[in-house]
């Protein structure tokens, strides 16, 4: 038996075939490991239901009567959705399969196809939905983070030369009101210059990784190791 990893987010599955028999068989094996299985009986029944929400993992069938799995595909990548896609055929036609692949499916089972199979195709799928949504994550930070430095970079000099004056004044200016807005001004451009710091400190992070695959980046953490 094949047990997927626990997460917070649920996982589903839209499942597309002519054959109501076949879209039962696969809800029924899934729907054992916890996840949820929306069926479509027919591409057209499919693709209506991919126009009004996108789904991390698409399962279709190739042979359709109406419209068929390499519509399917095209009708994903298209509206460039993130669905992952696992193509279905009863028919042993390697051609069928490699066009497949090559216009954005993820991988494929043959009909008949057995349990295990079944189990393990879906595992690995959301496995790689799982790594390539936390590289993305990553990346996204990693952006964030090289905004924040360069913003930094410009308002701390800027920023130093109000303190520079600031200060001046409040040493050198003997009237009290004009000292309270000059240490106002300080006080808030000490607040000011720490989230300055930290900002240009983003980019020292870590990855936690915990049991389940559960992922996250770790800013306090990646500062700590400097100096």
């Amino acid at each position: 038996m094949i047990h997927f990893p626990k997460t917070d987010q649920e996982k589903e599955v839209l499942v597309i075939d002519d054959d109501e028999g076949d879209c039962c068989l696969v809800e029924d094996i899934l729907s054992e490991e916890g996840i949820k299985v929306v069926k479509a009986i027919g591409g057209e029944k499919g693709i209506r239901i991919l126009a009004e929400k996108e789904f991390p993992l698409v399962i279709t069938d190739l042979r359709m009567p109406d419209i068929d799995g390499m519509a399917i595909i095209d009708f994903i990548r298209k509206r460039q959705m993130n669905s992952l896609i696992v193509v279905i055929t009863g028919y042993a036609s390697i051609d069928s399969v490699i066009d497949a692949l090559r216009s954005g499916a993820y991988d494929y089972i043959i009909k008949p196809f057995g349990t295990d199979l079944l189990r393990f195709t879906v595992k690995r799928a959301f496995d790689y939905i799982a790594l390539r949504d936390e590289q993305e994550r990553v990346k996204f930070f990693e952006m964030i983070t090289q905004l924040a430095s360069t913003t930094a970079h410009e308002v701390f000099q800027p920023l130093t030369v109000i303190m520079g004056e600031a200060k001046g004044i409040y040493k050198s200016i003997e009237d009290e009101s004009i000292r309270d807005m000059a240490k106002q001004i300080l006080e808030e451009s000490r607040k000011i210059r720490d989230v300055i710091r930290k900002m240009d400190n983003l980019h020292d992070y870590v990855i936690k990784t915990f049991p389940g695959g559960h992922s996250i980046i770790d800013i306090e953490k990646g500062s700590s190791f400097r100096g």
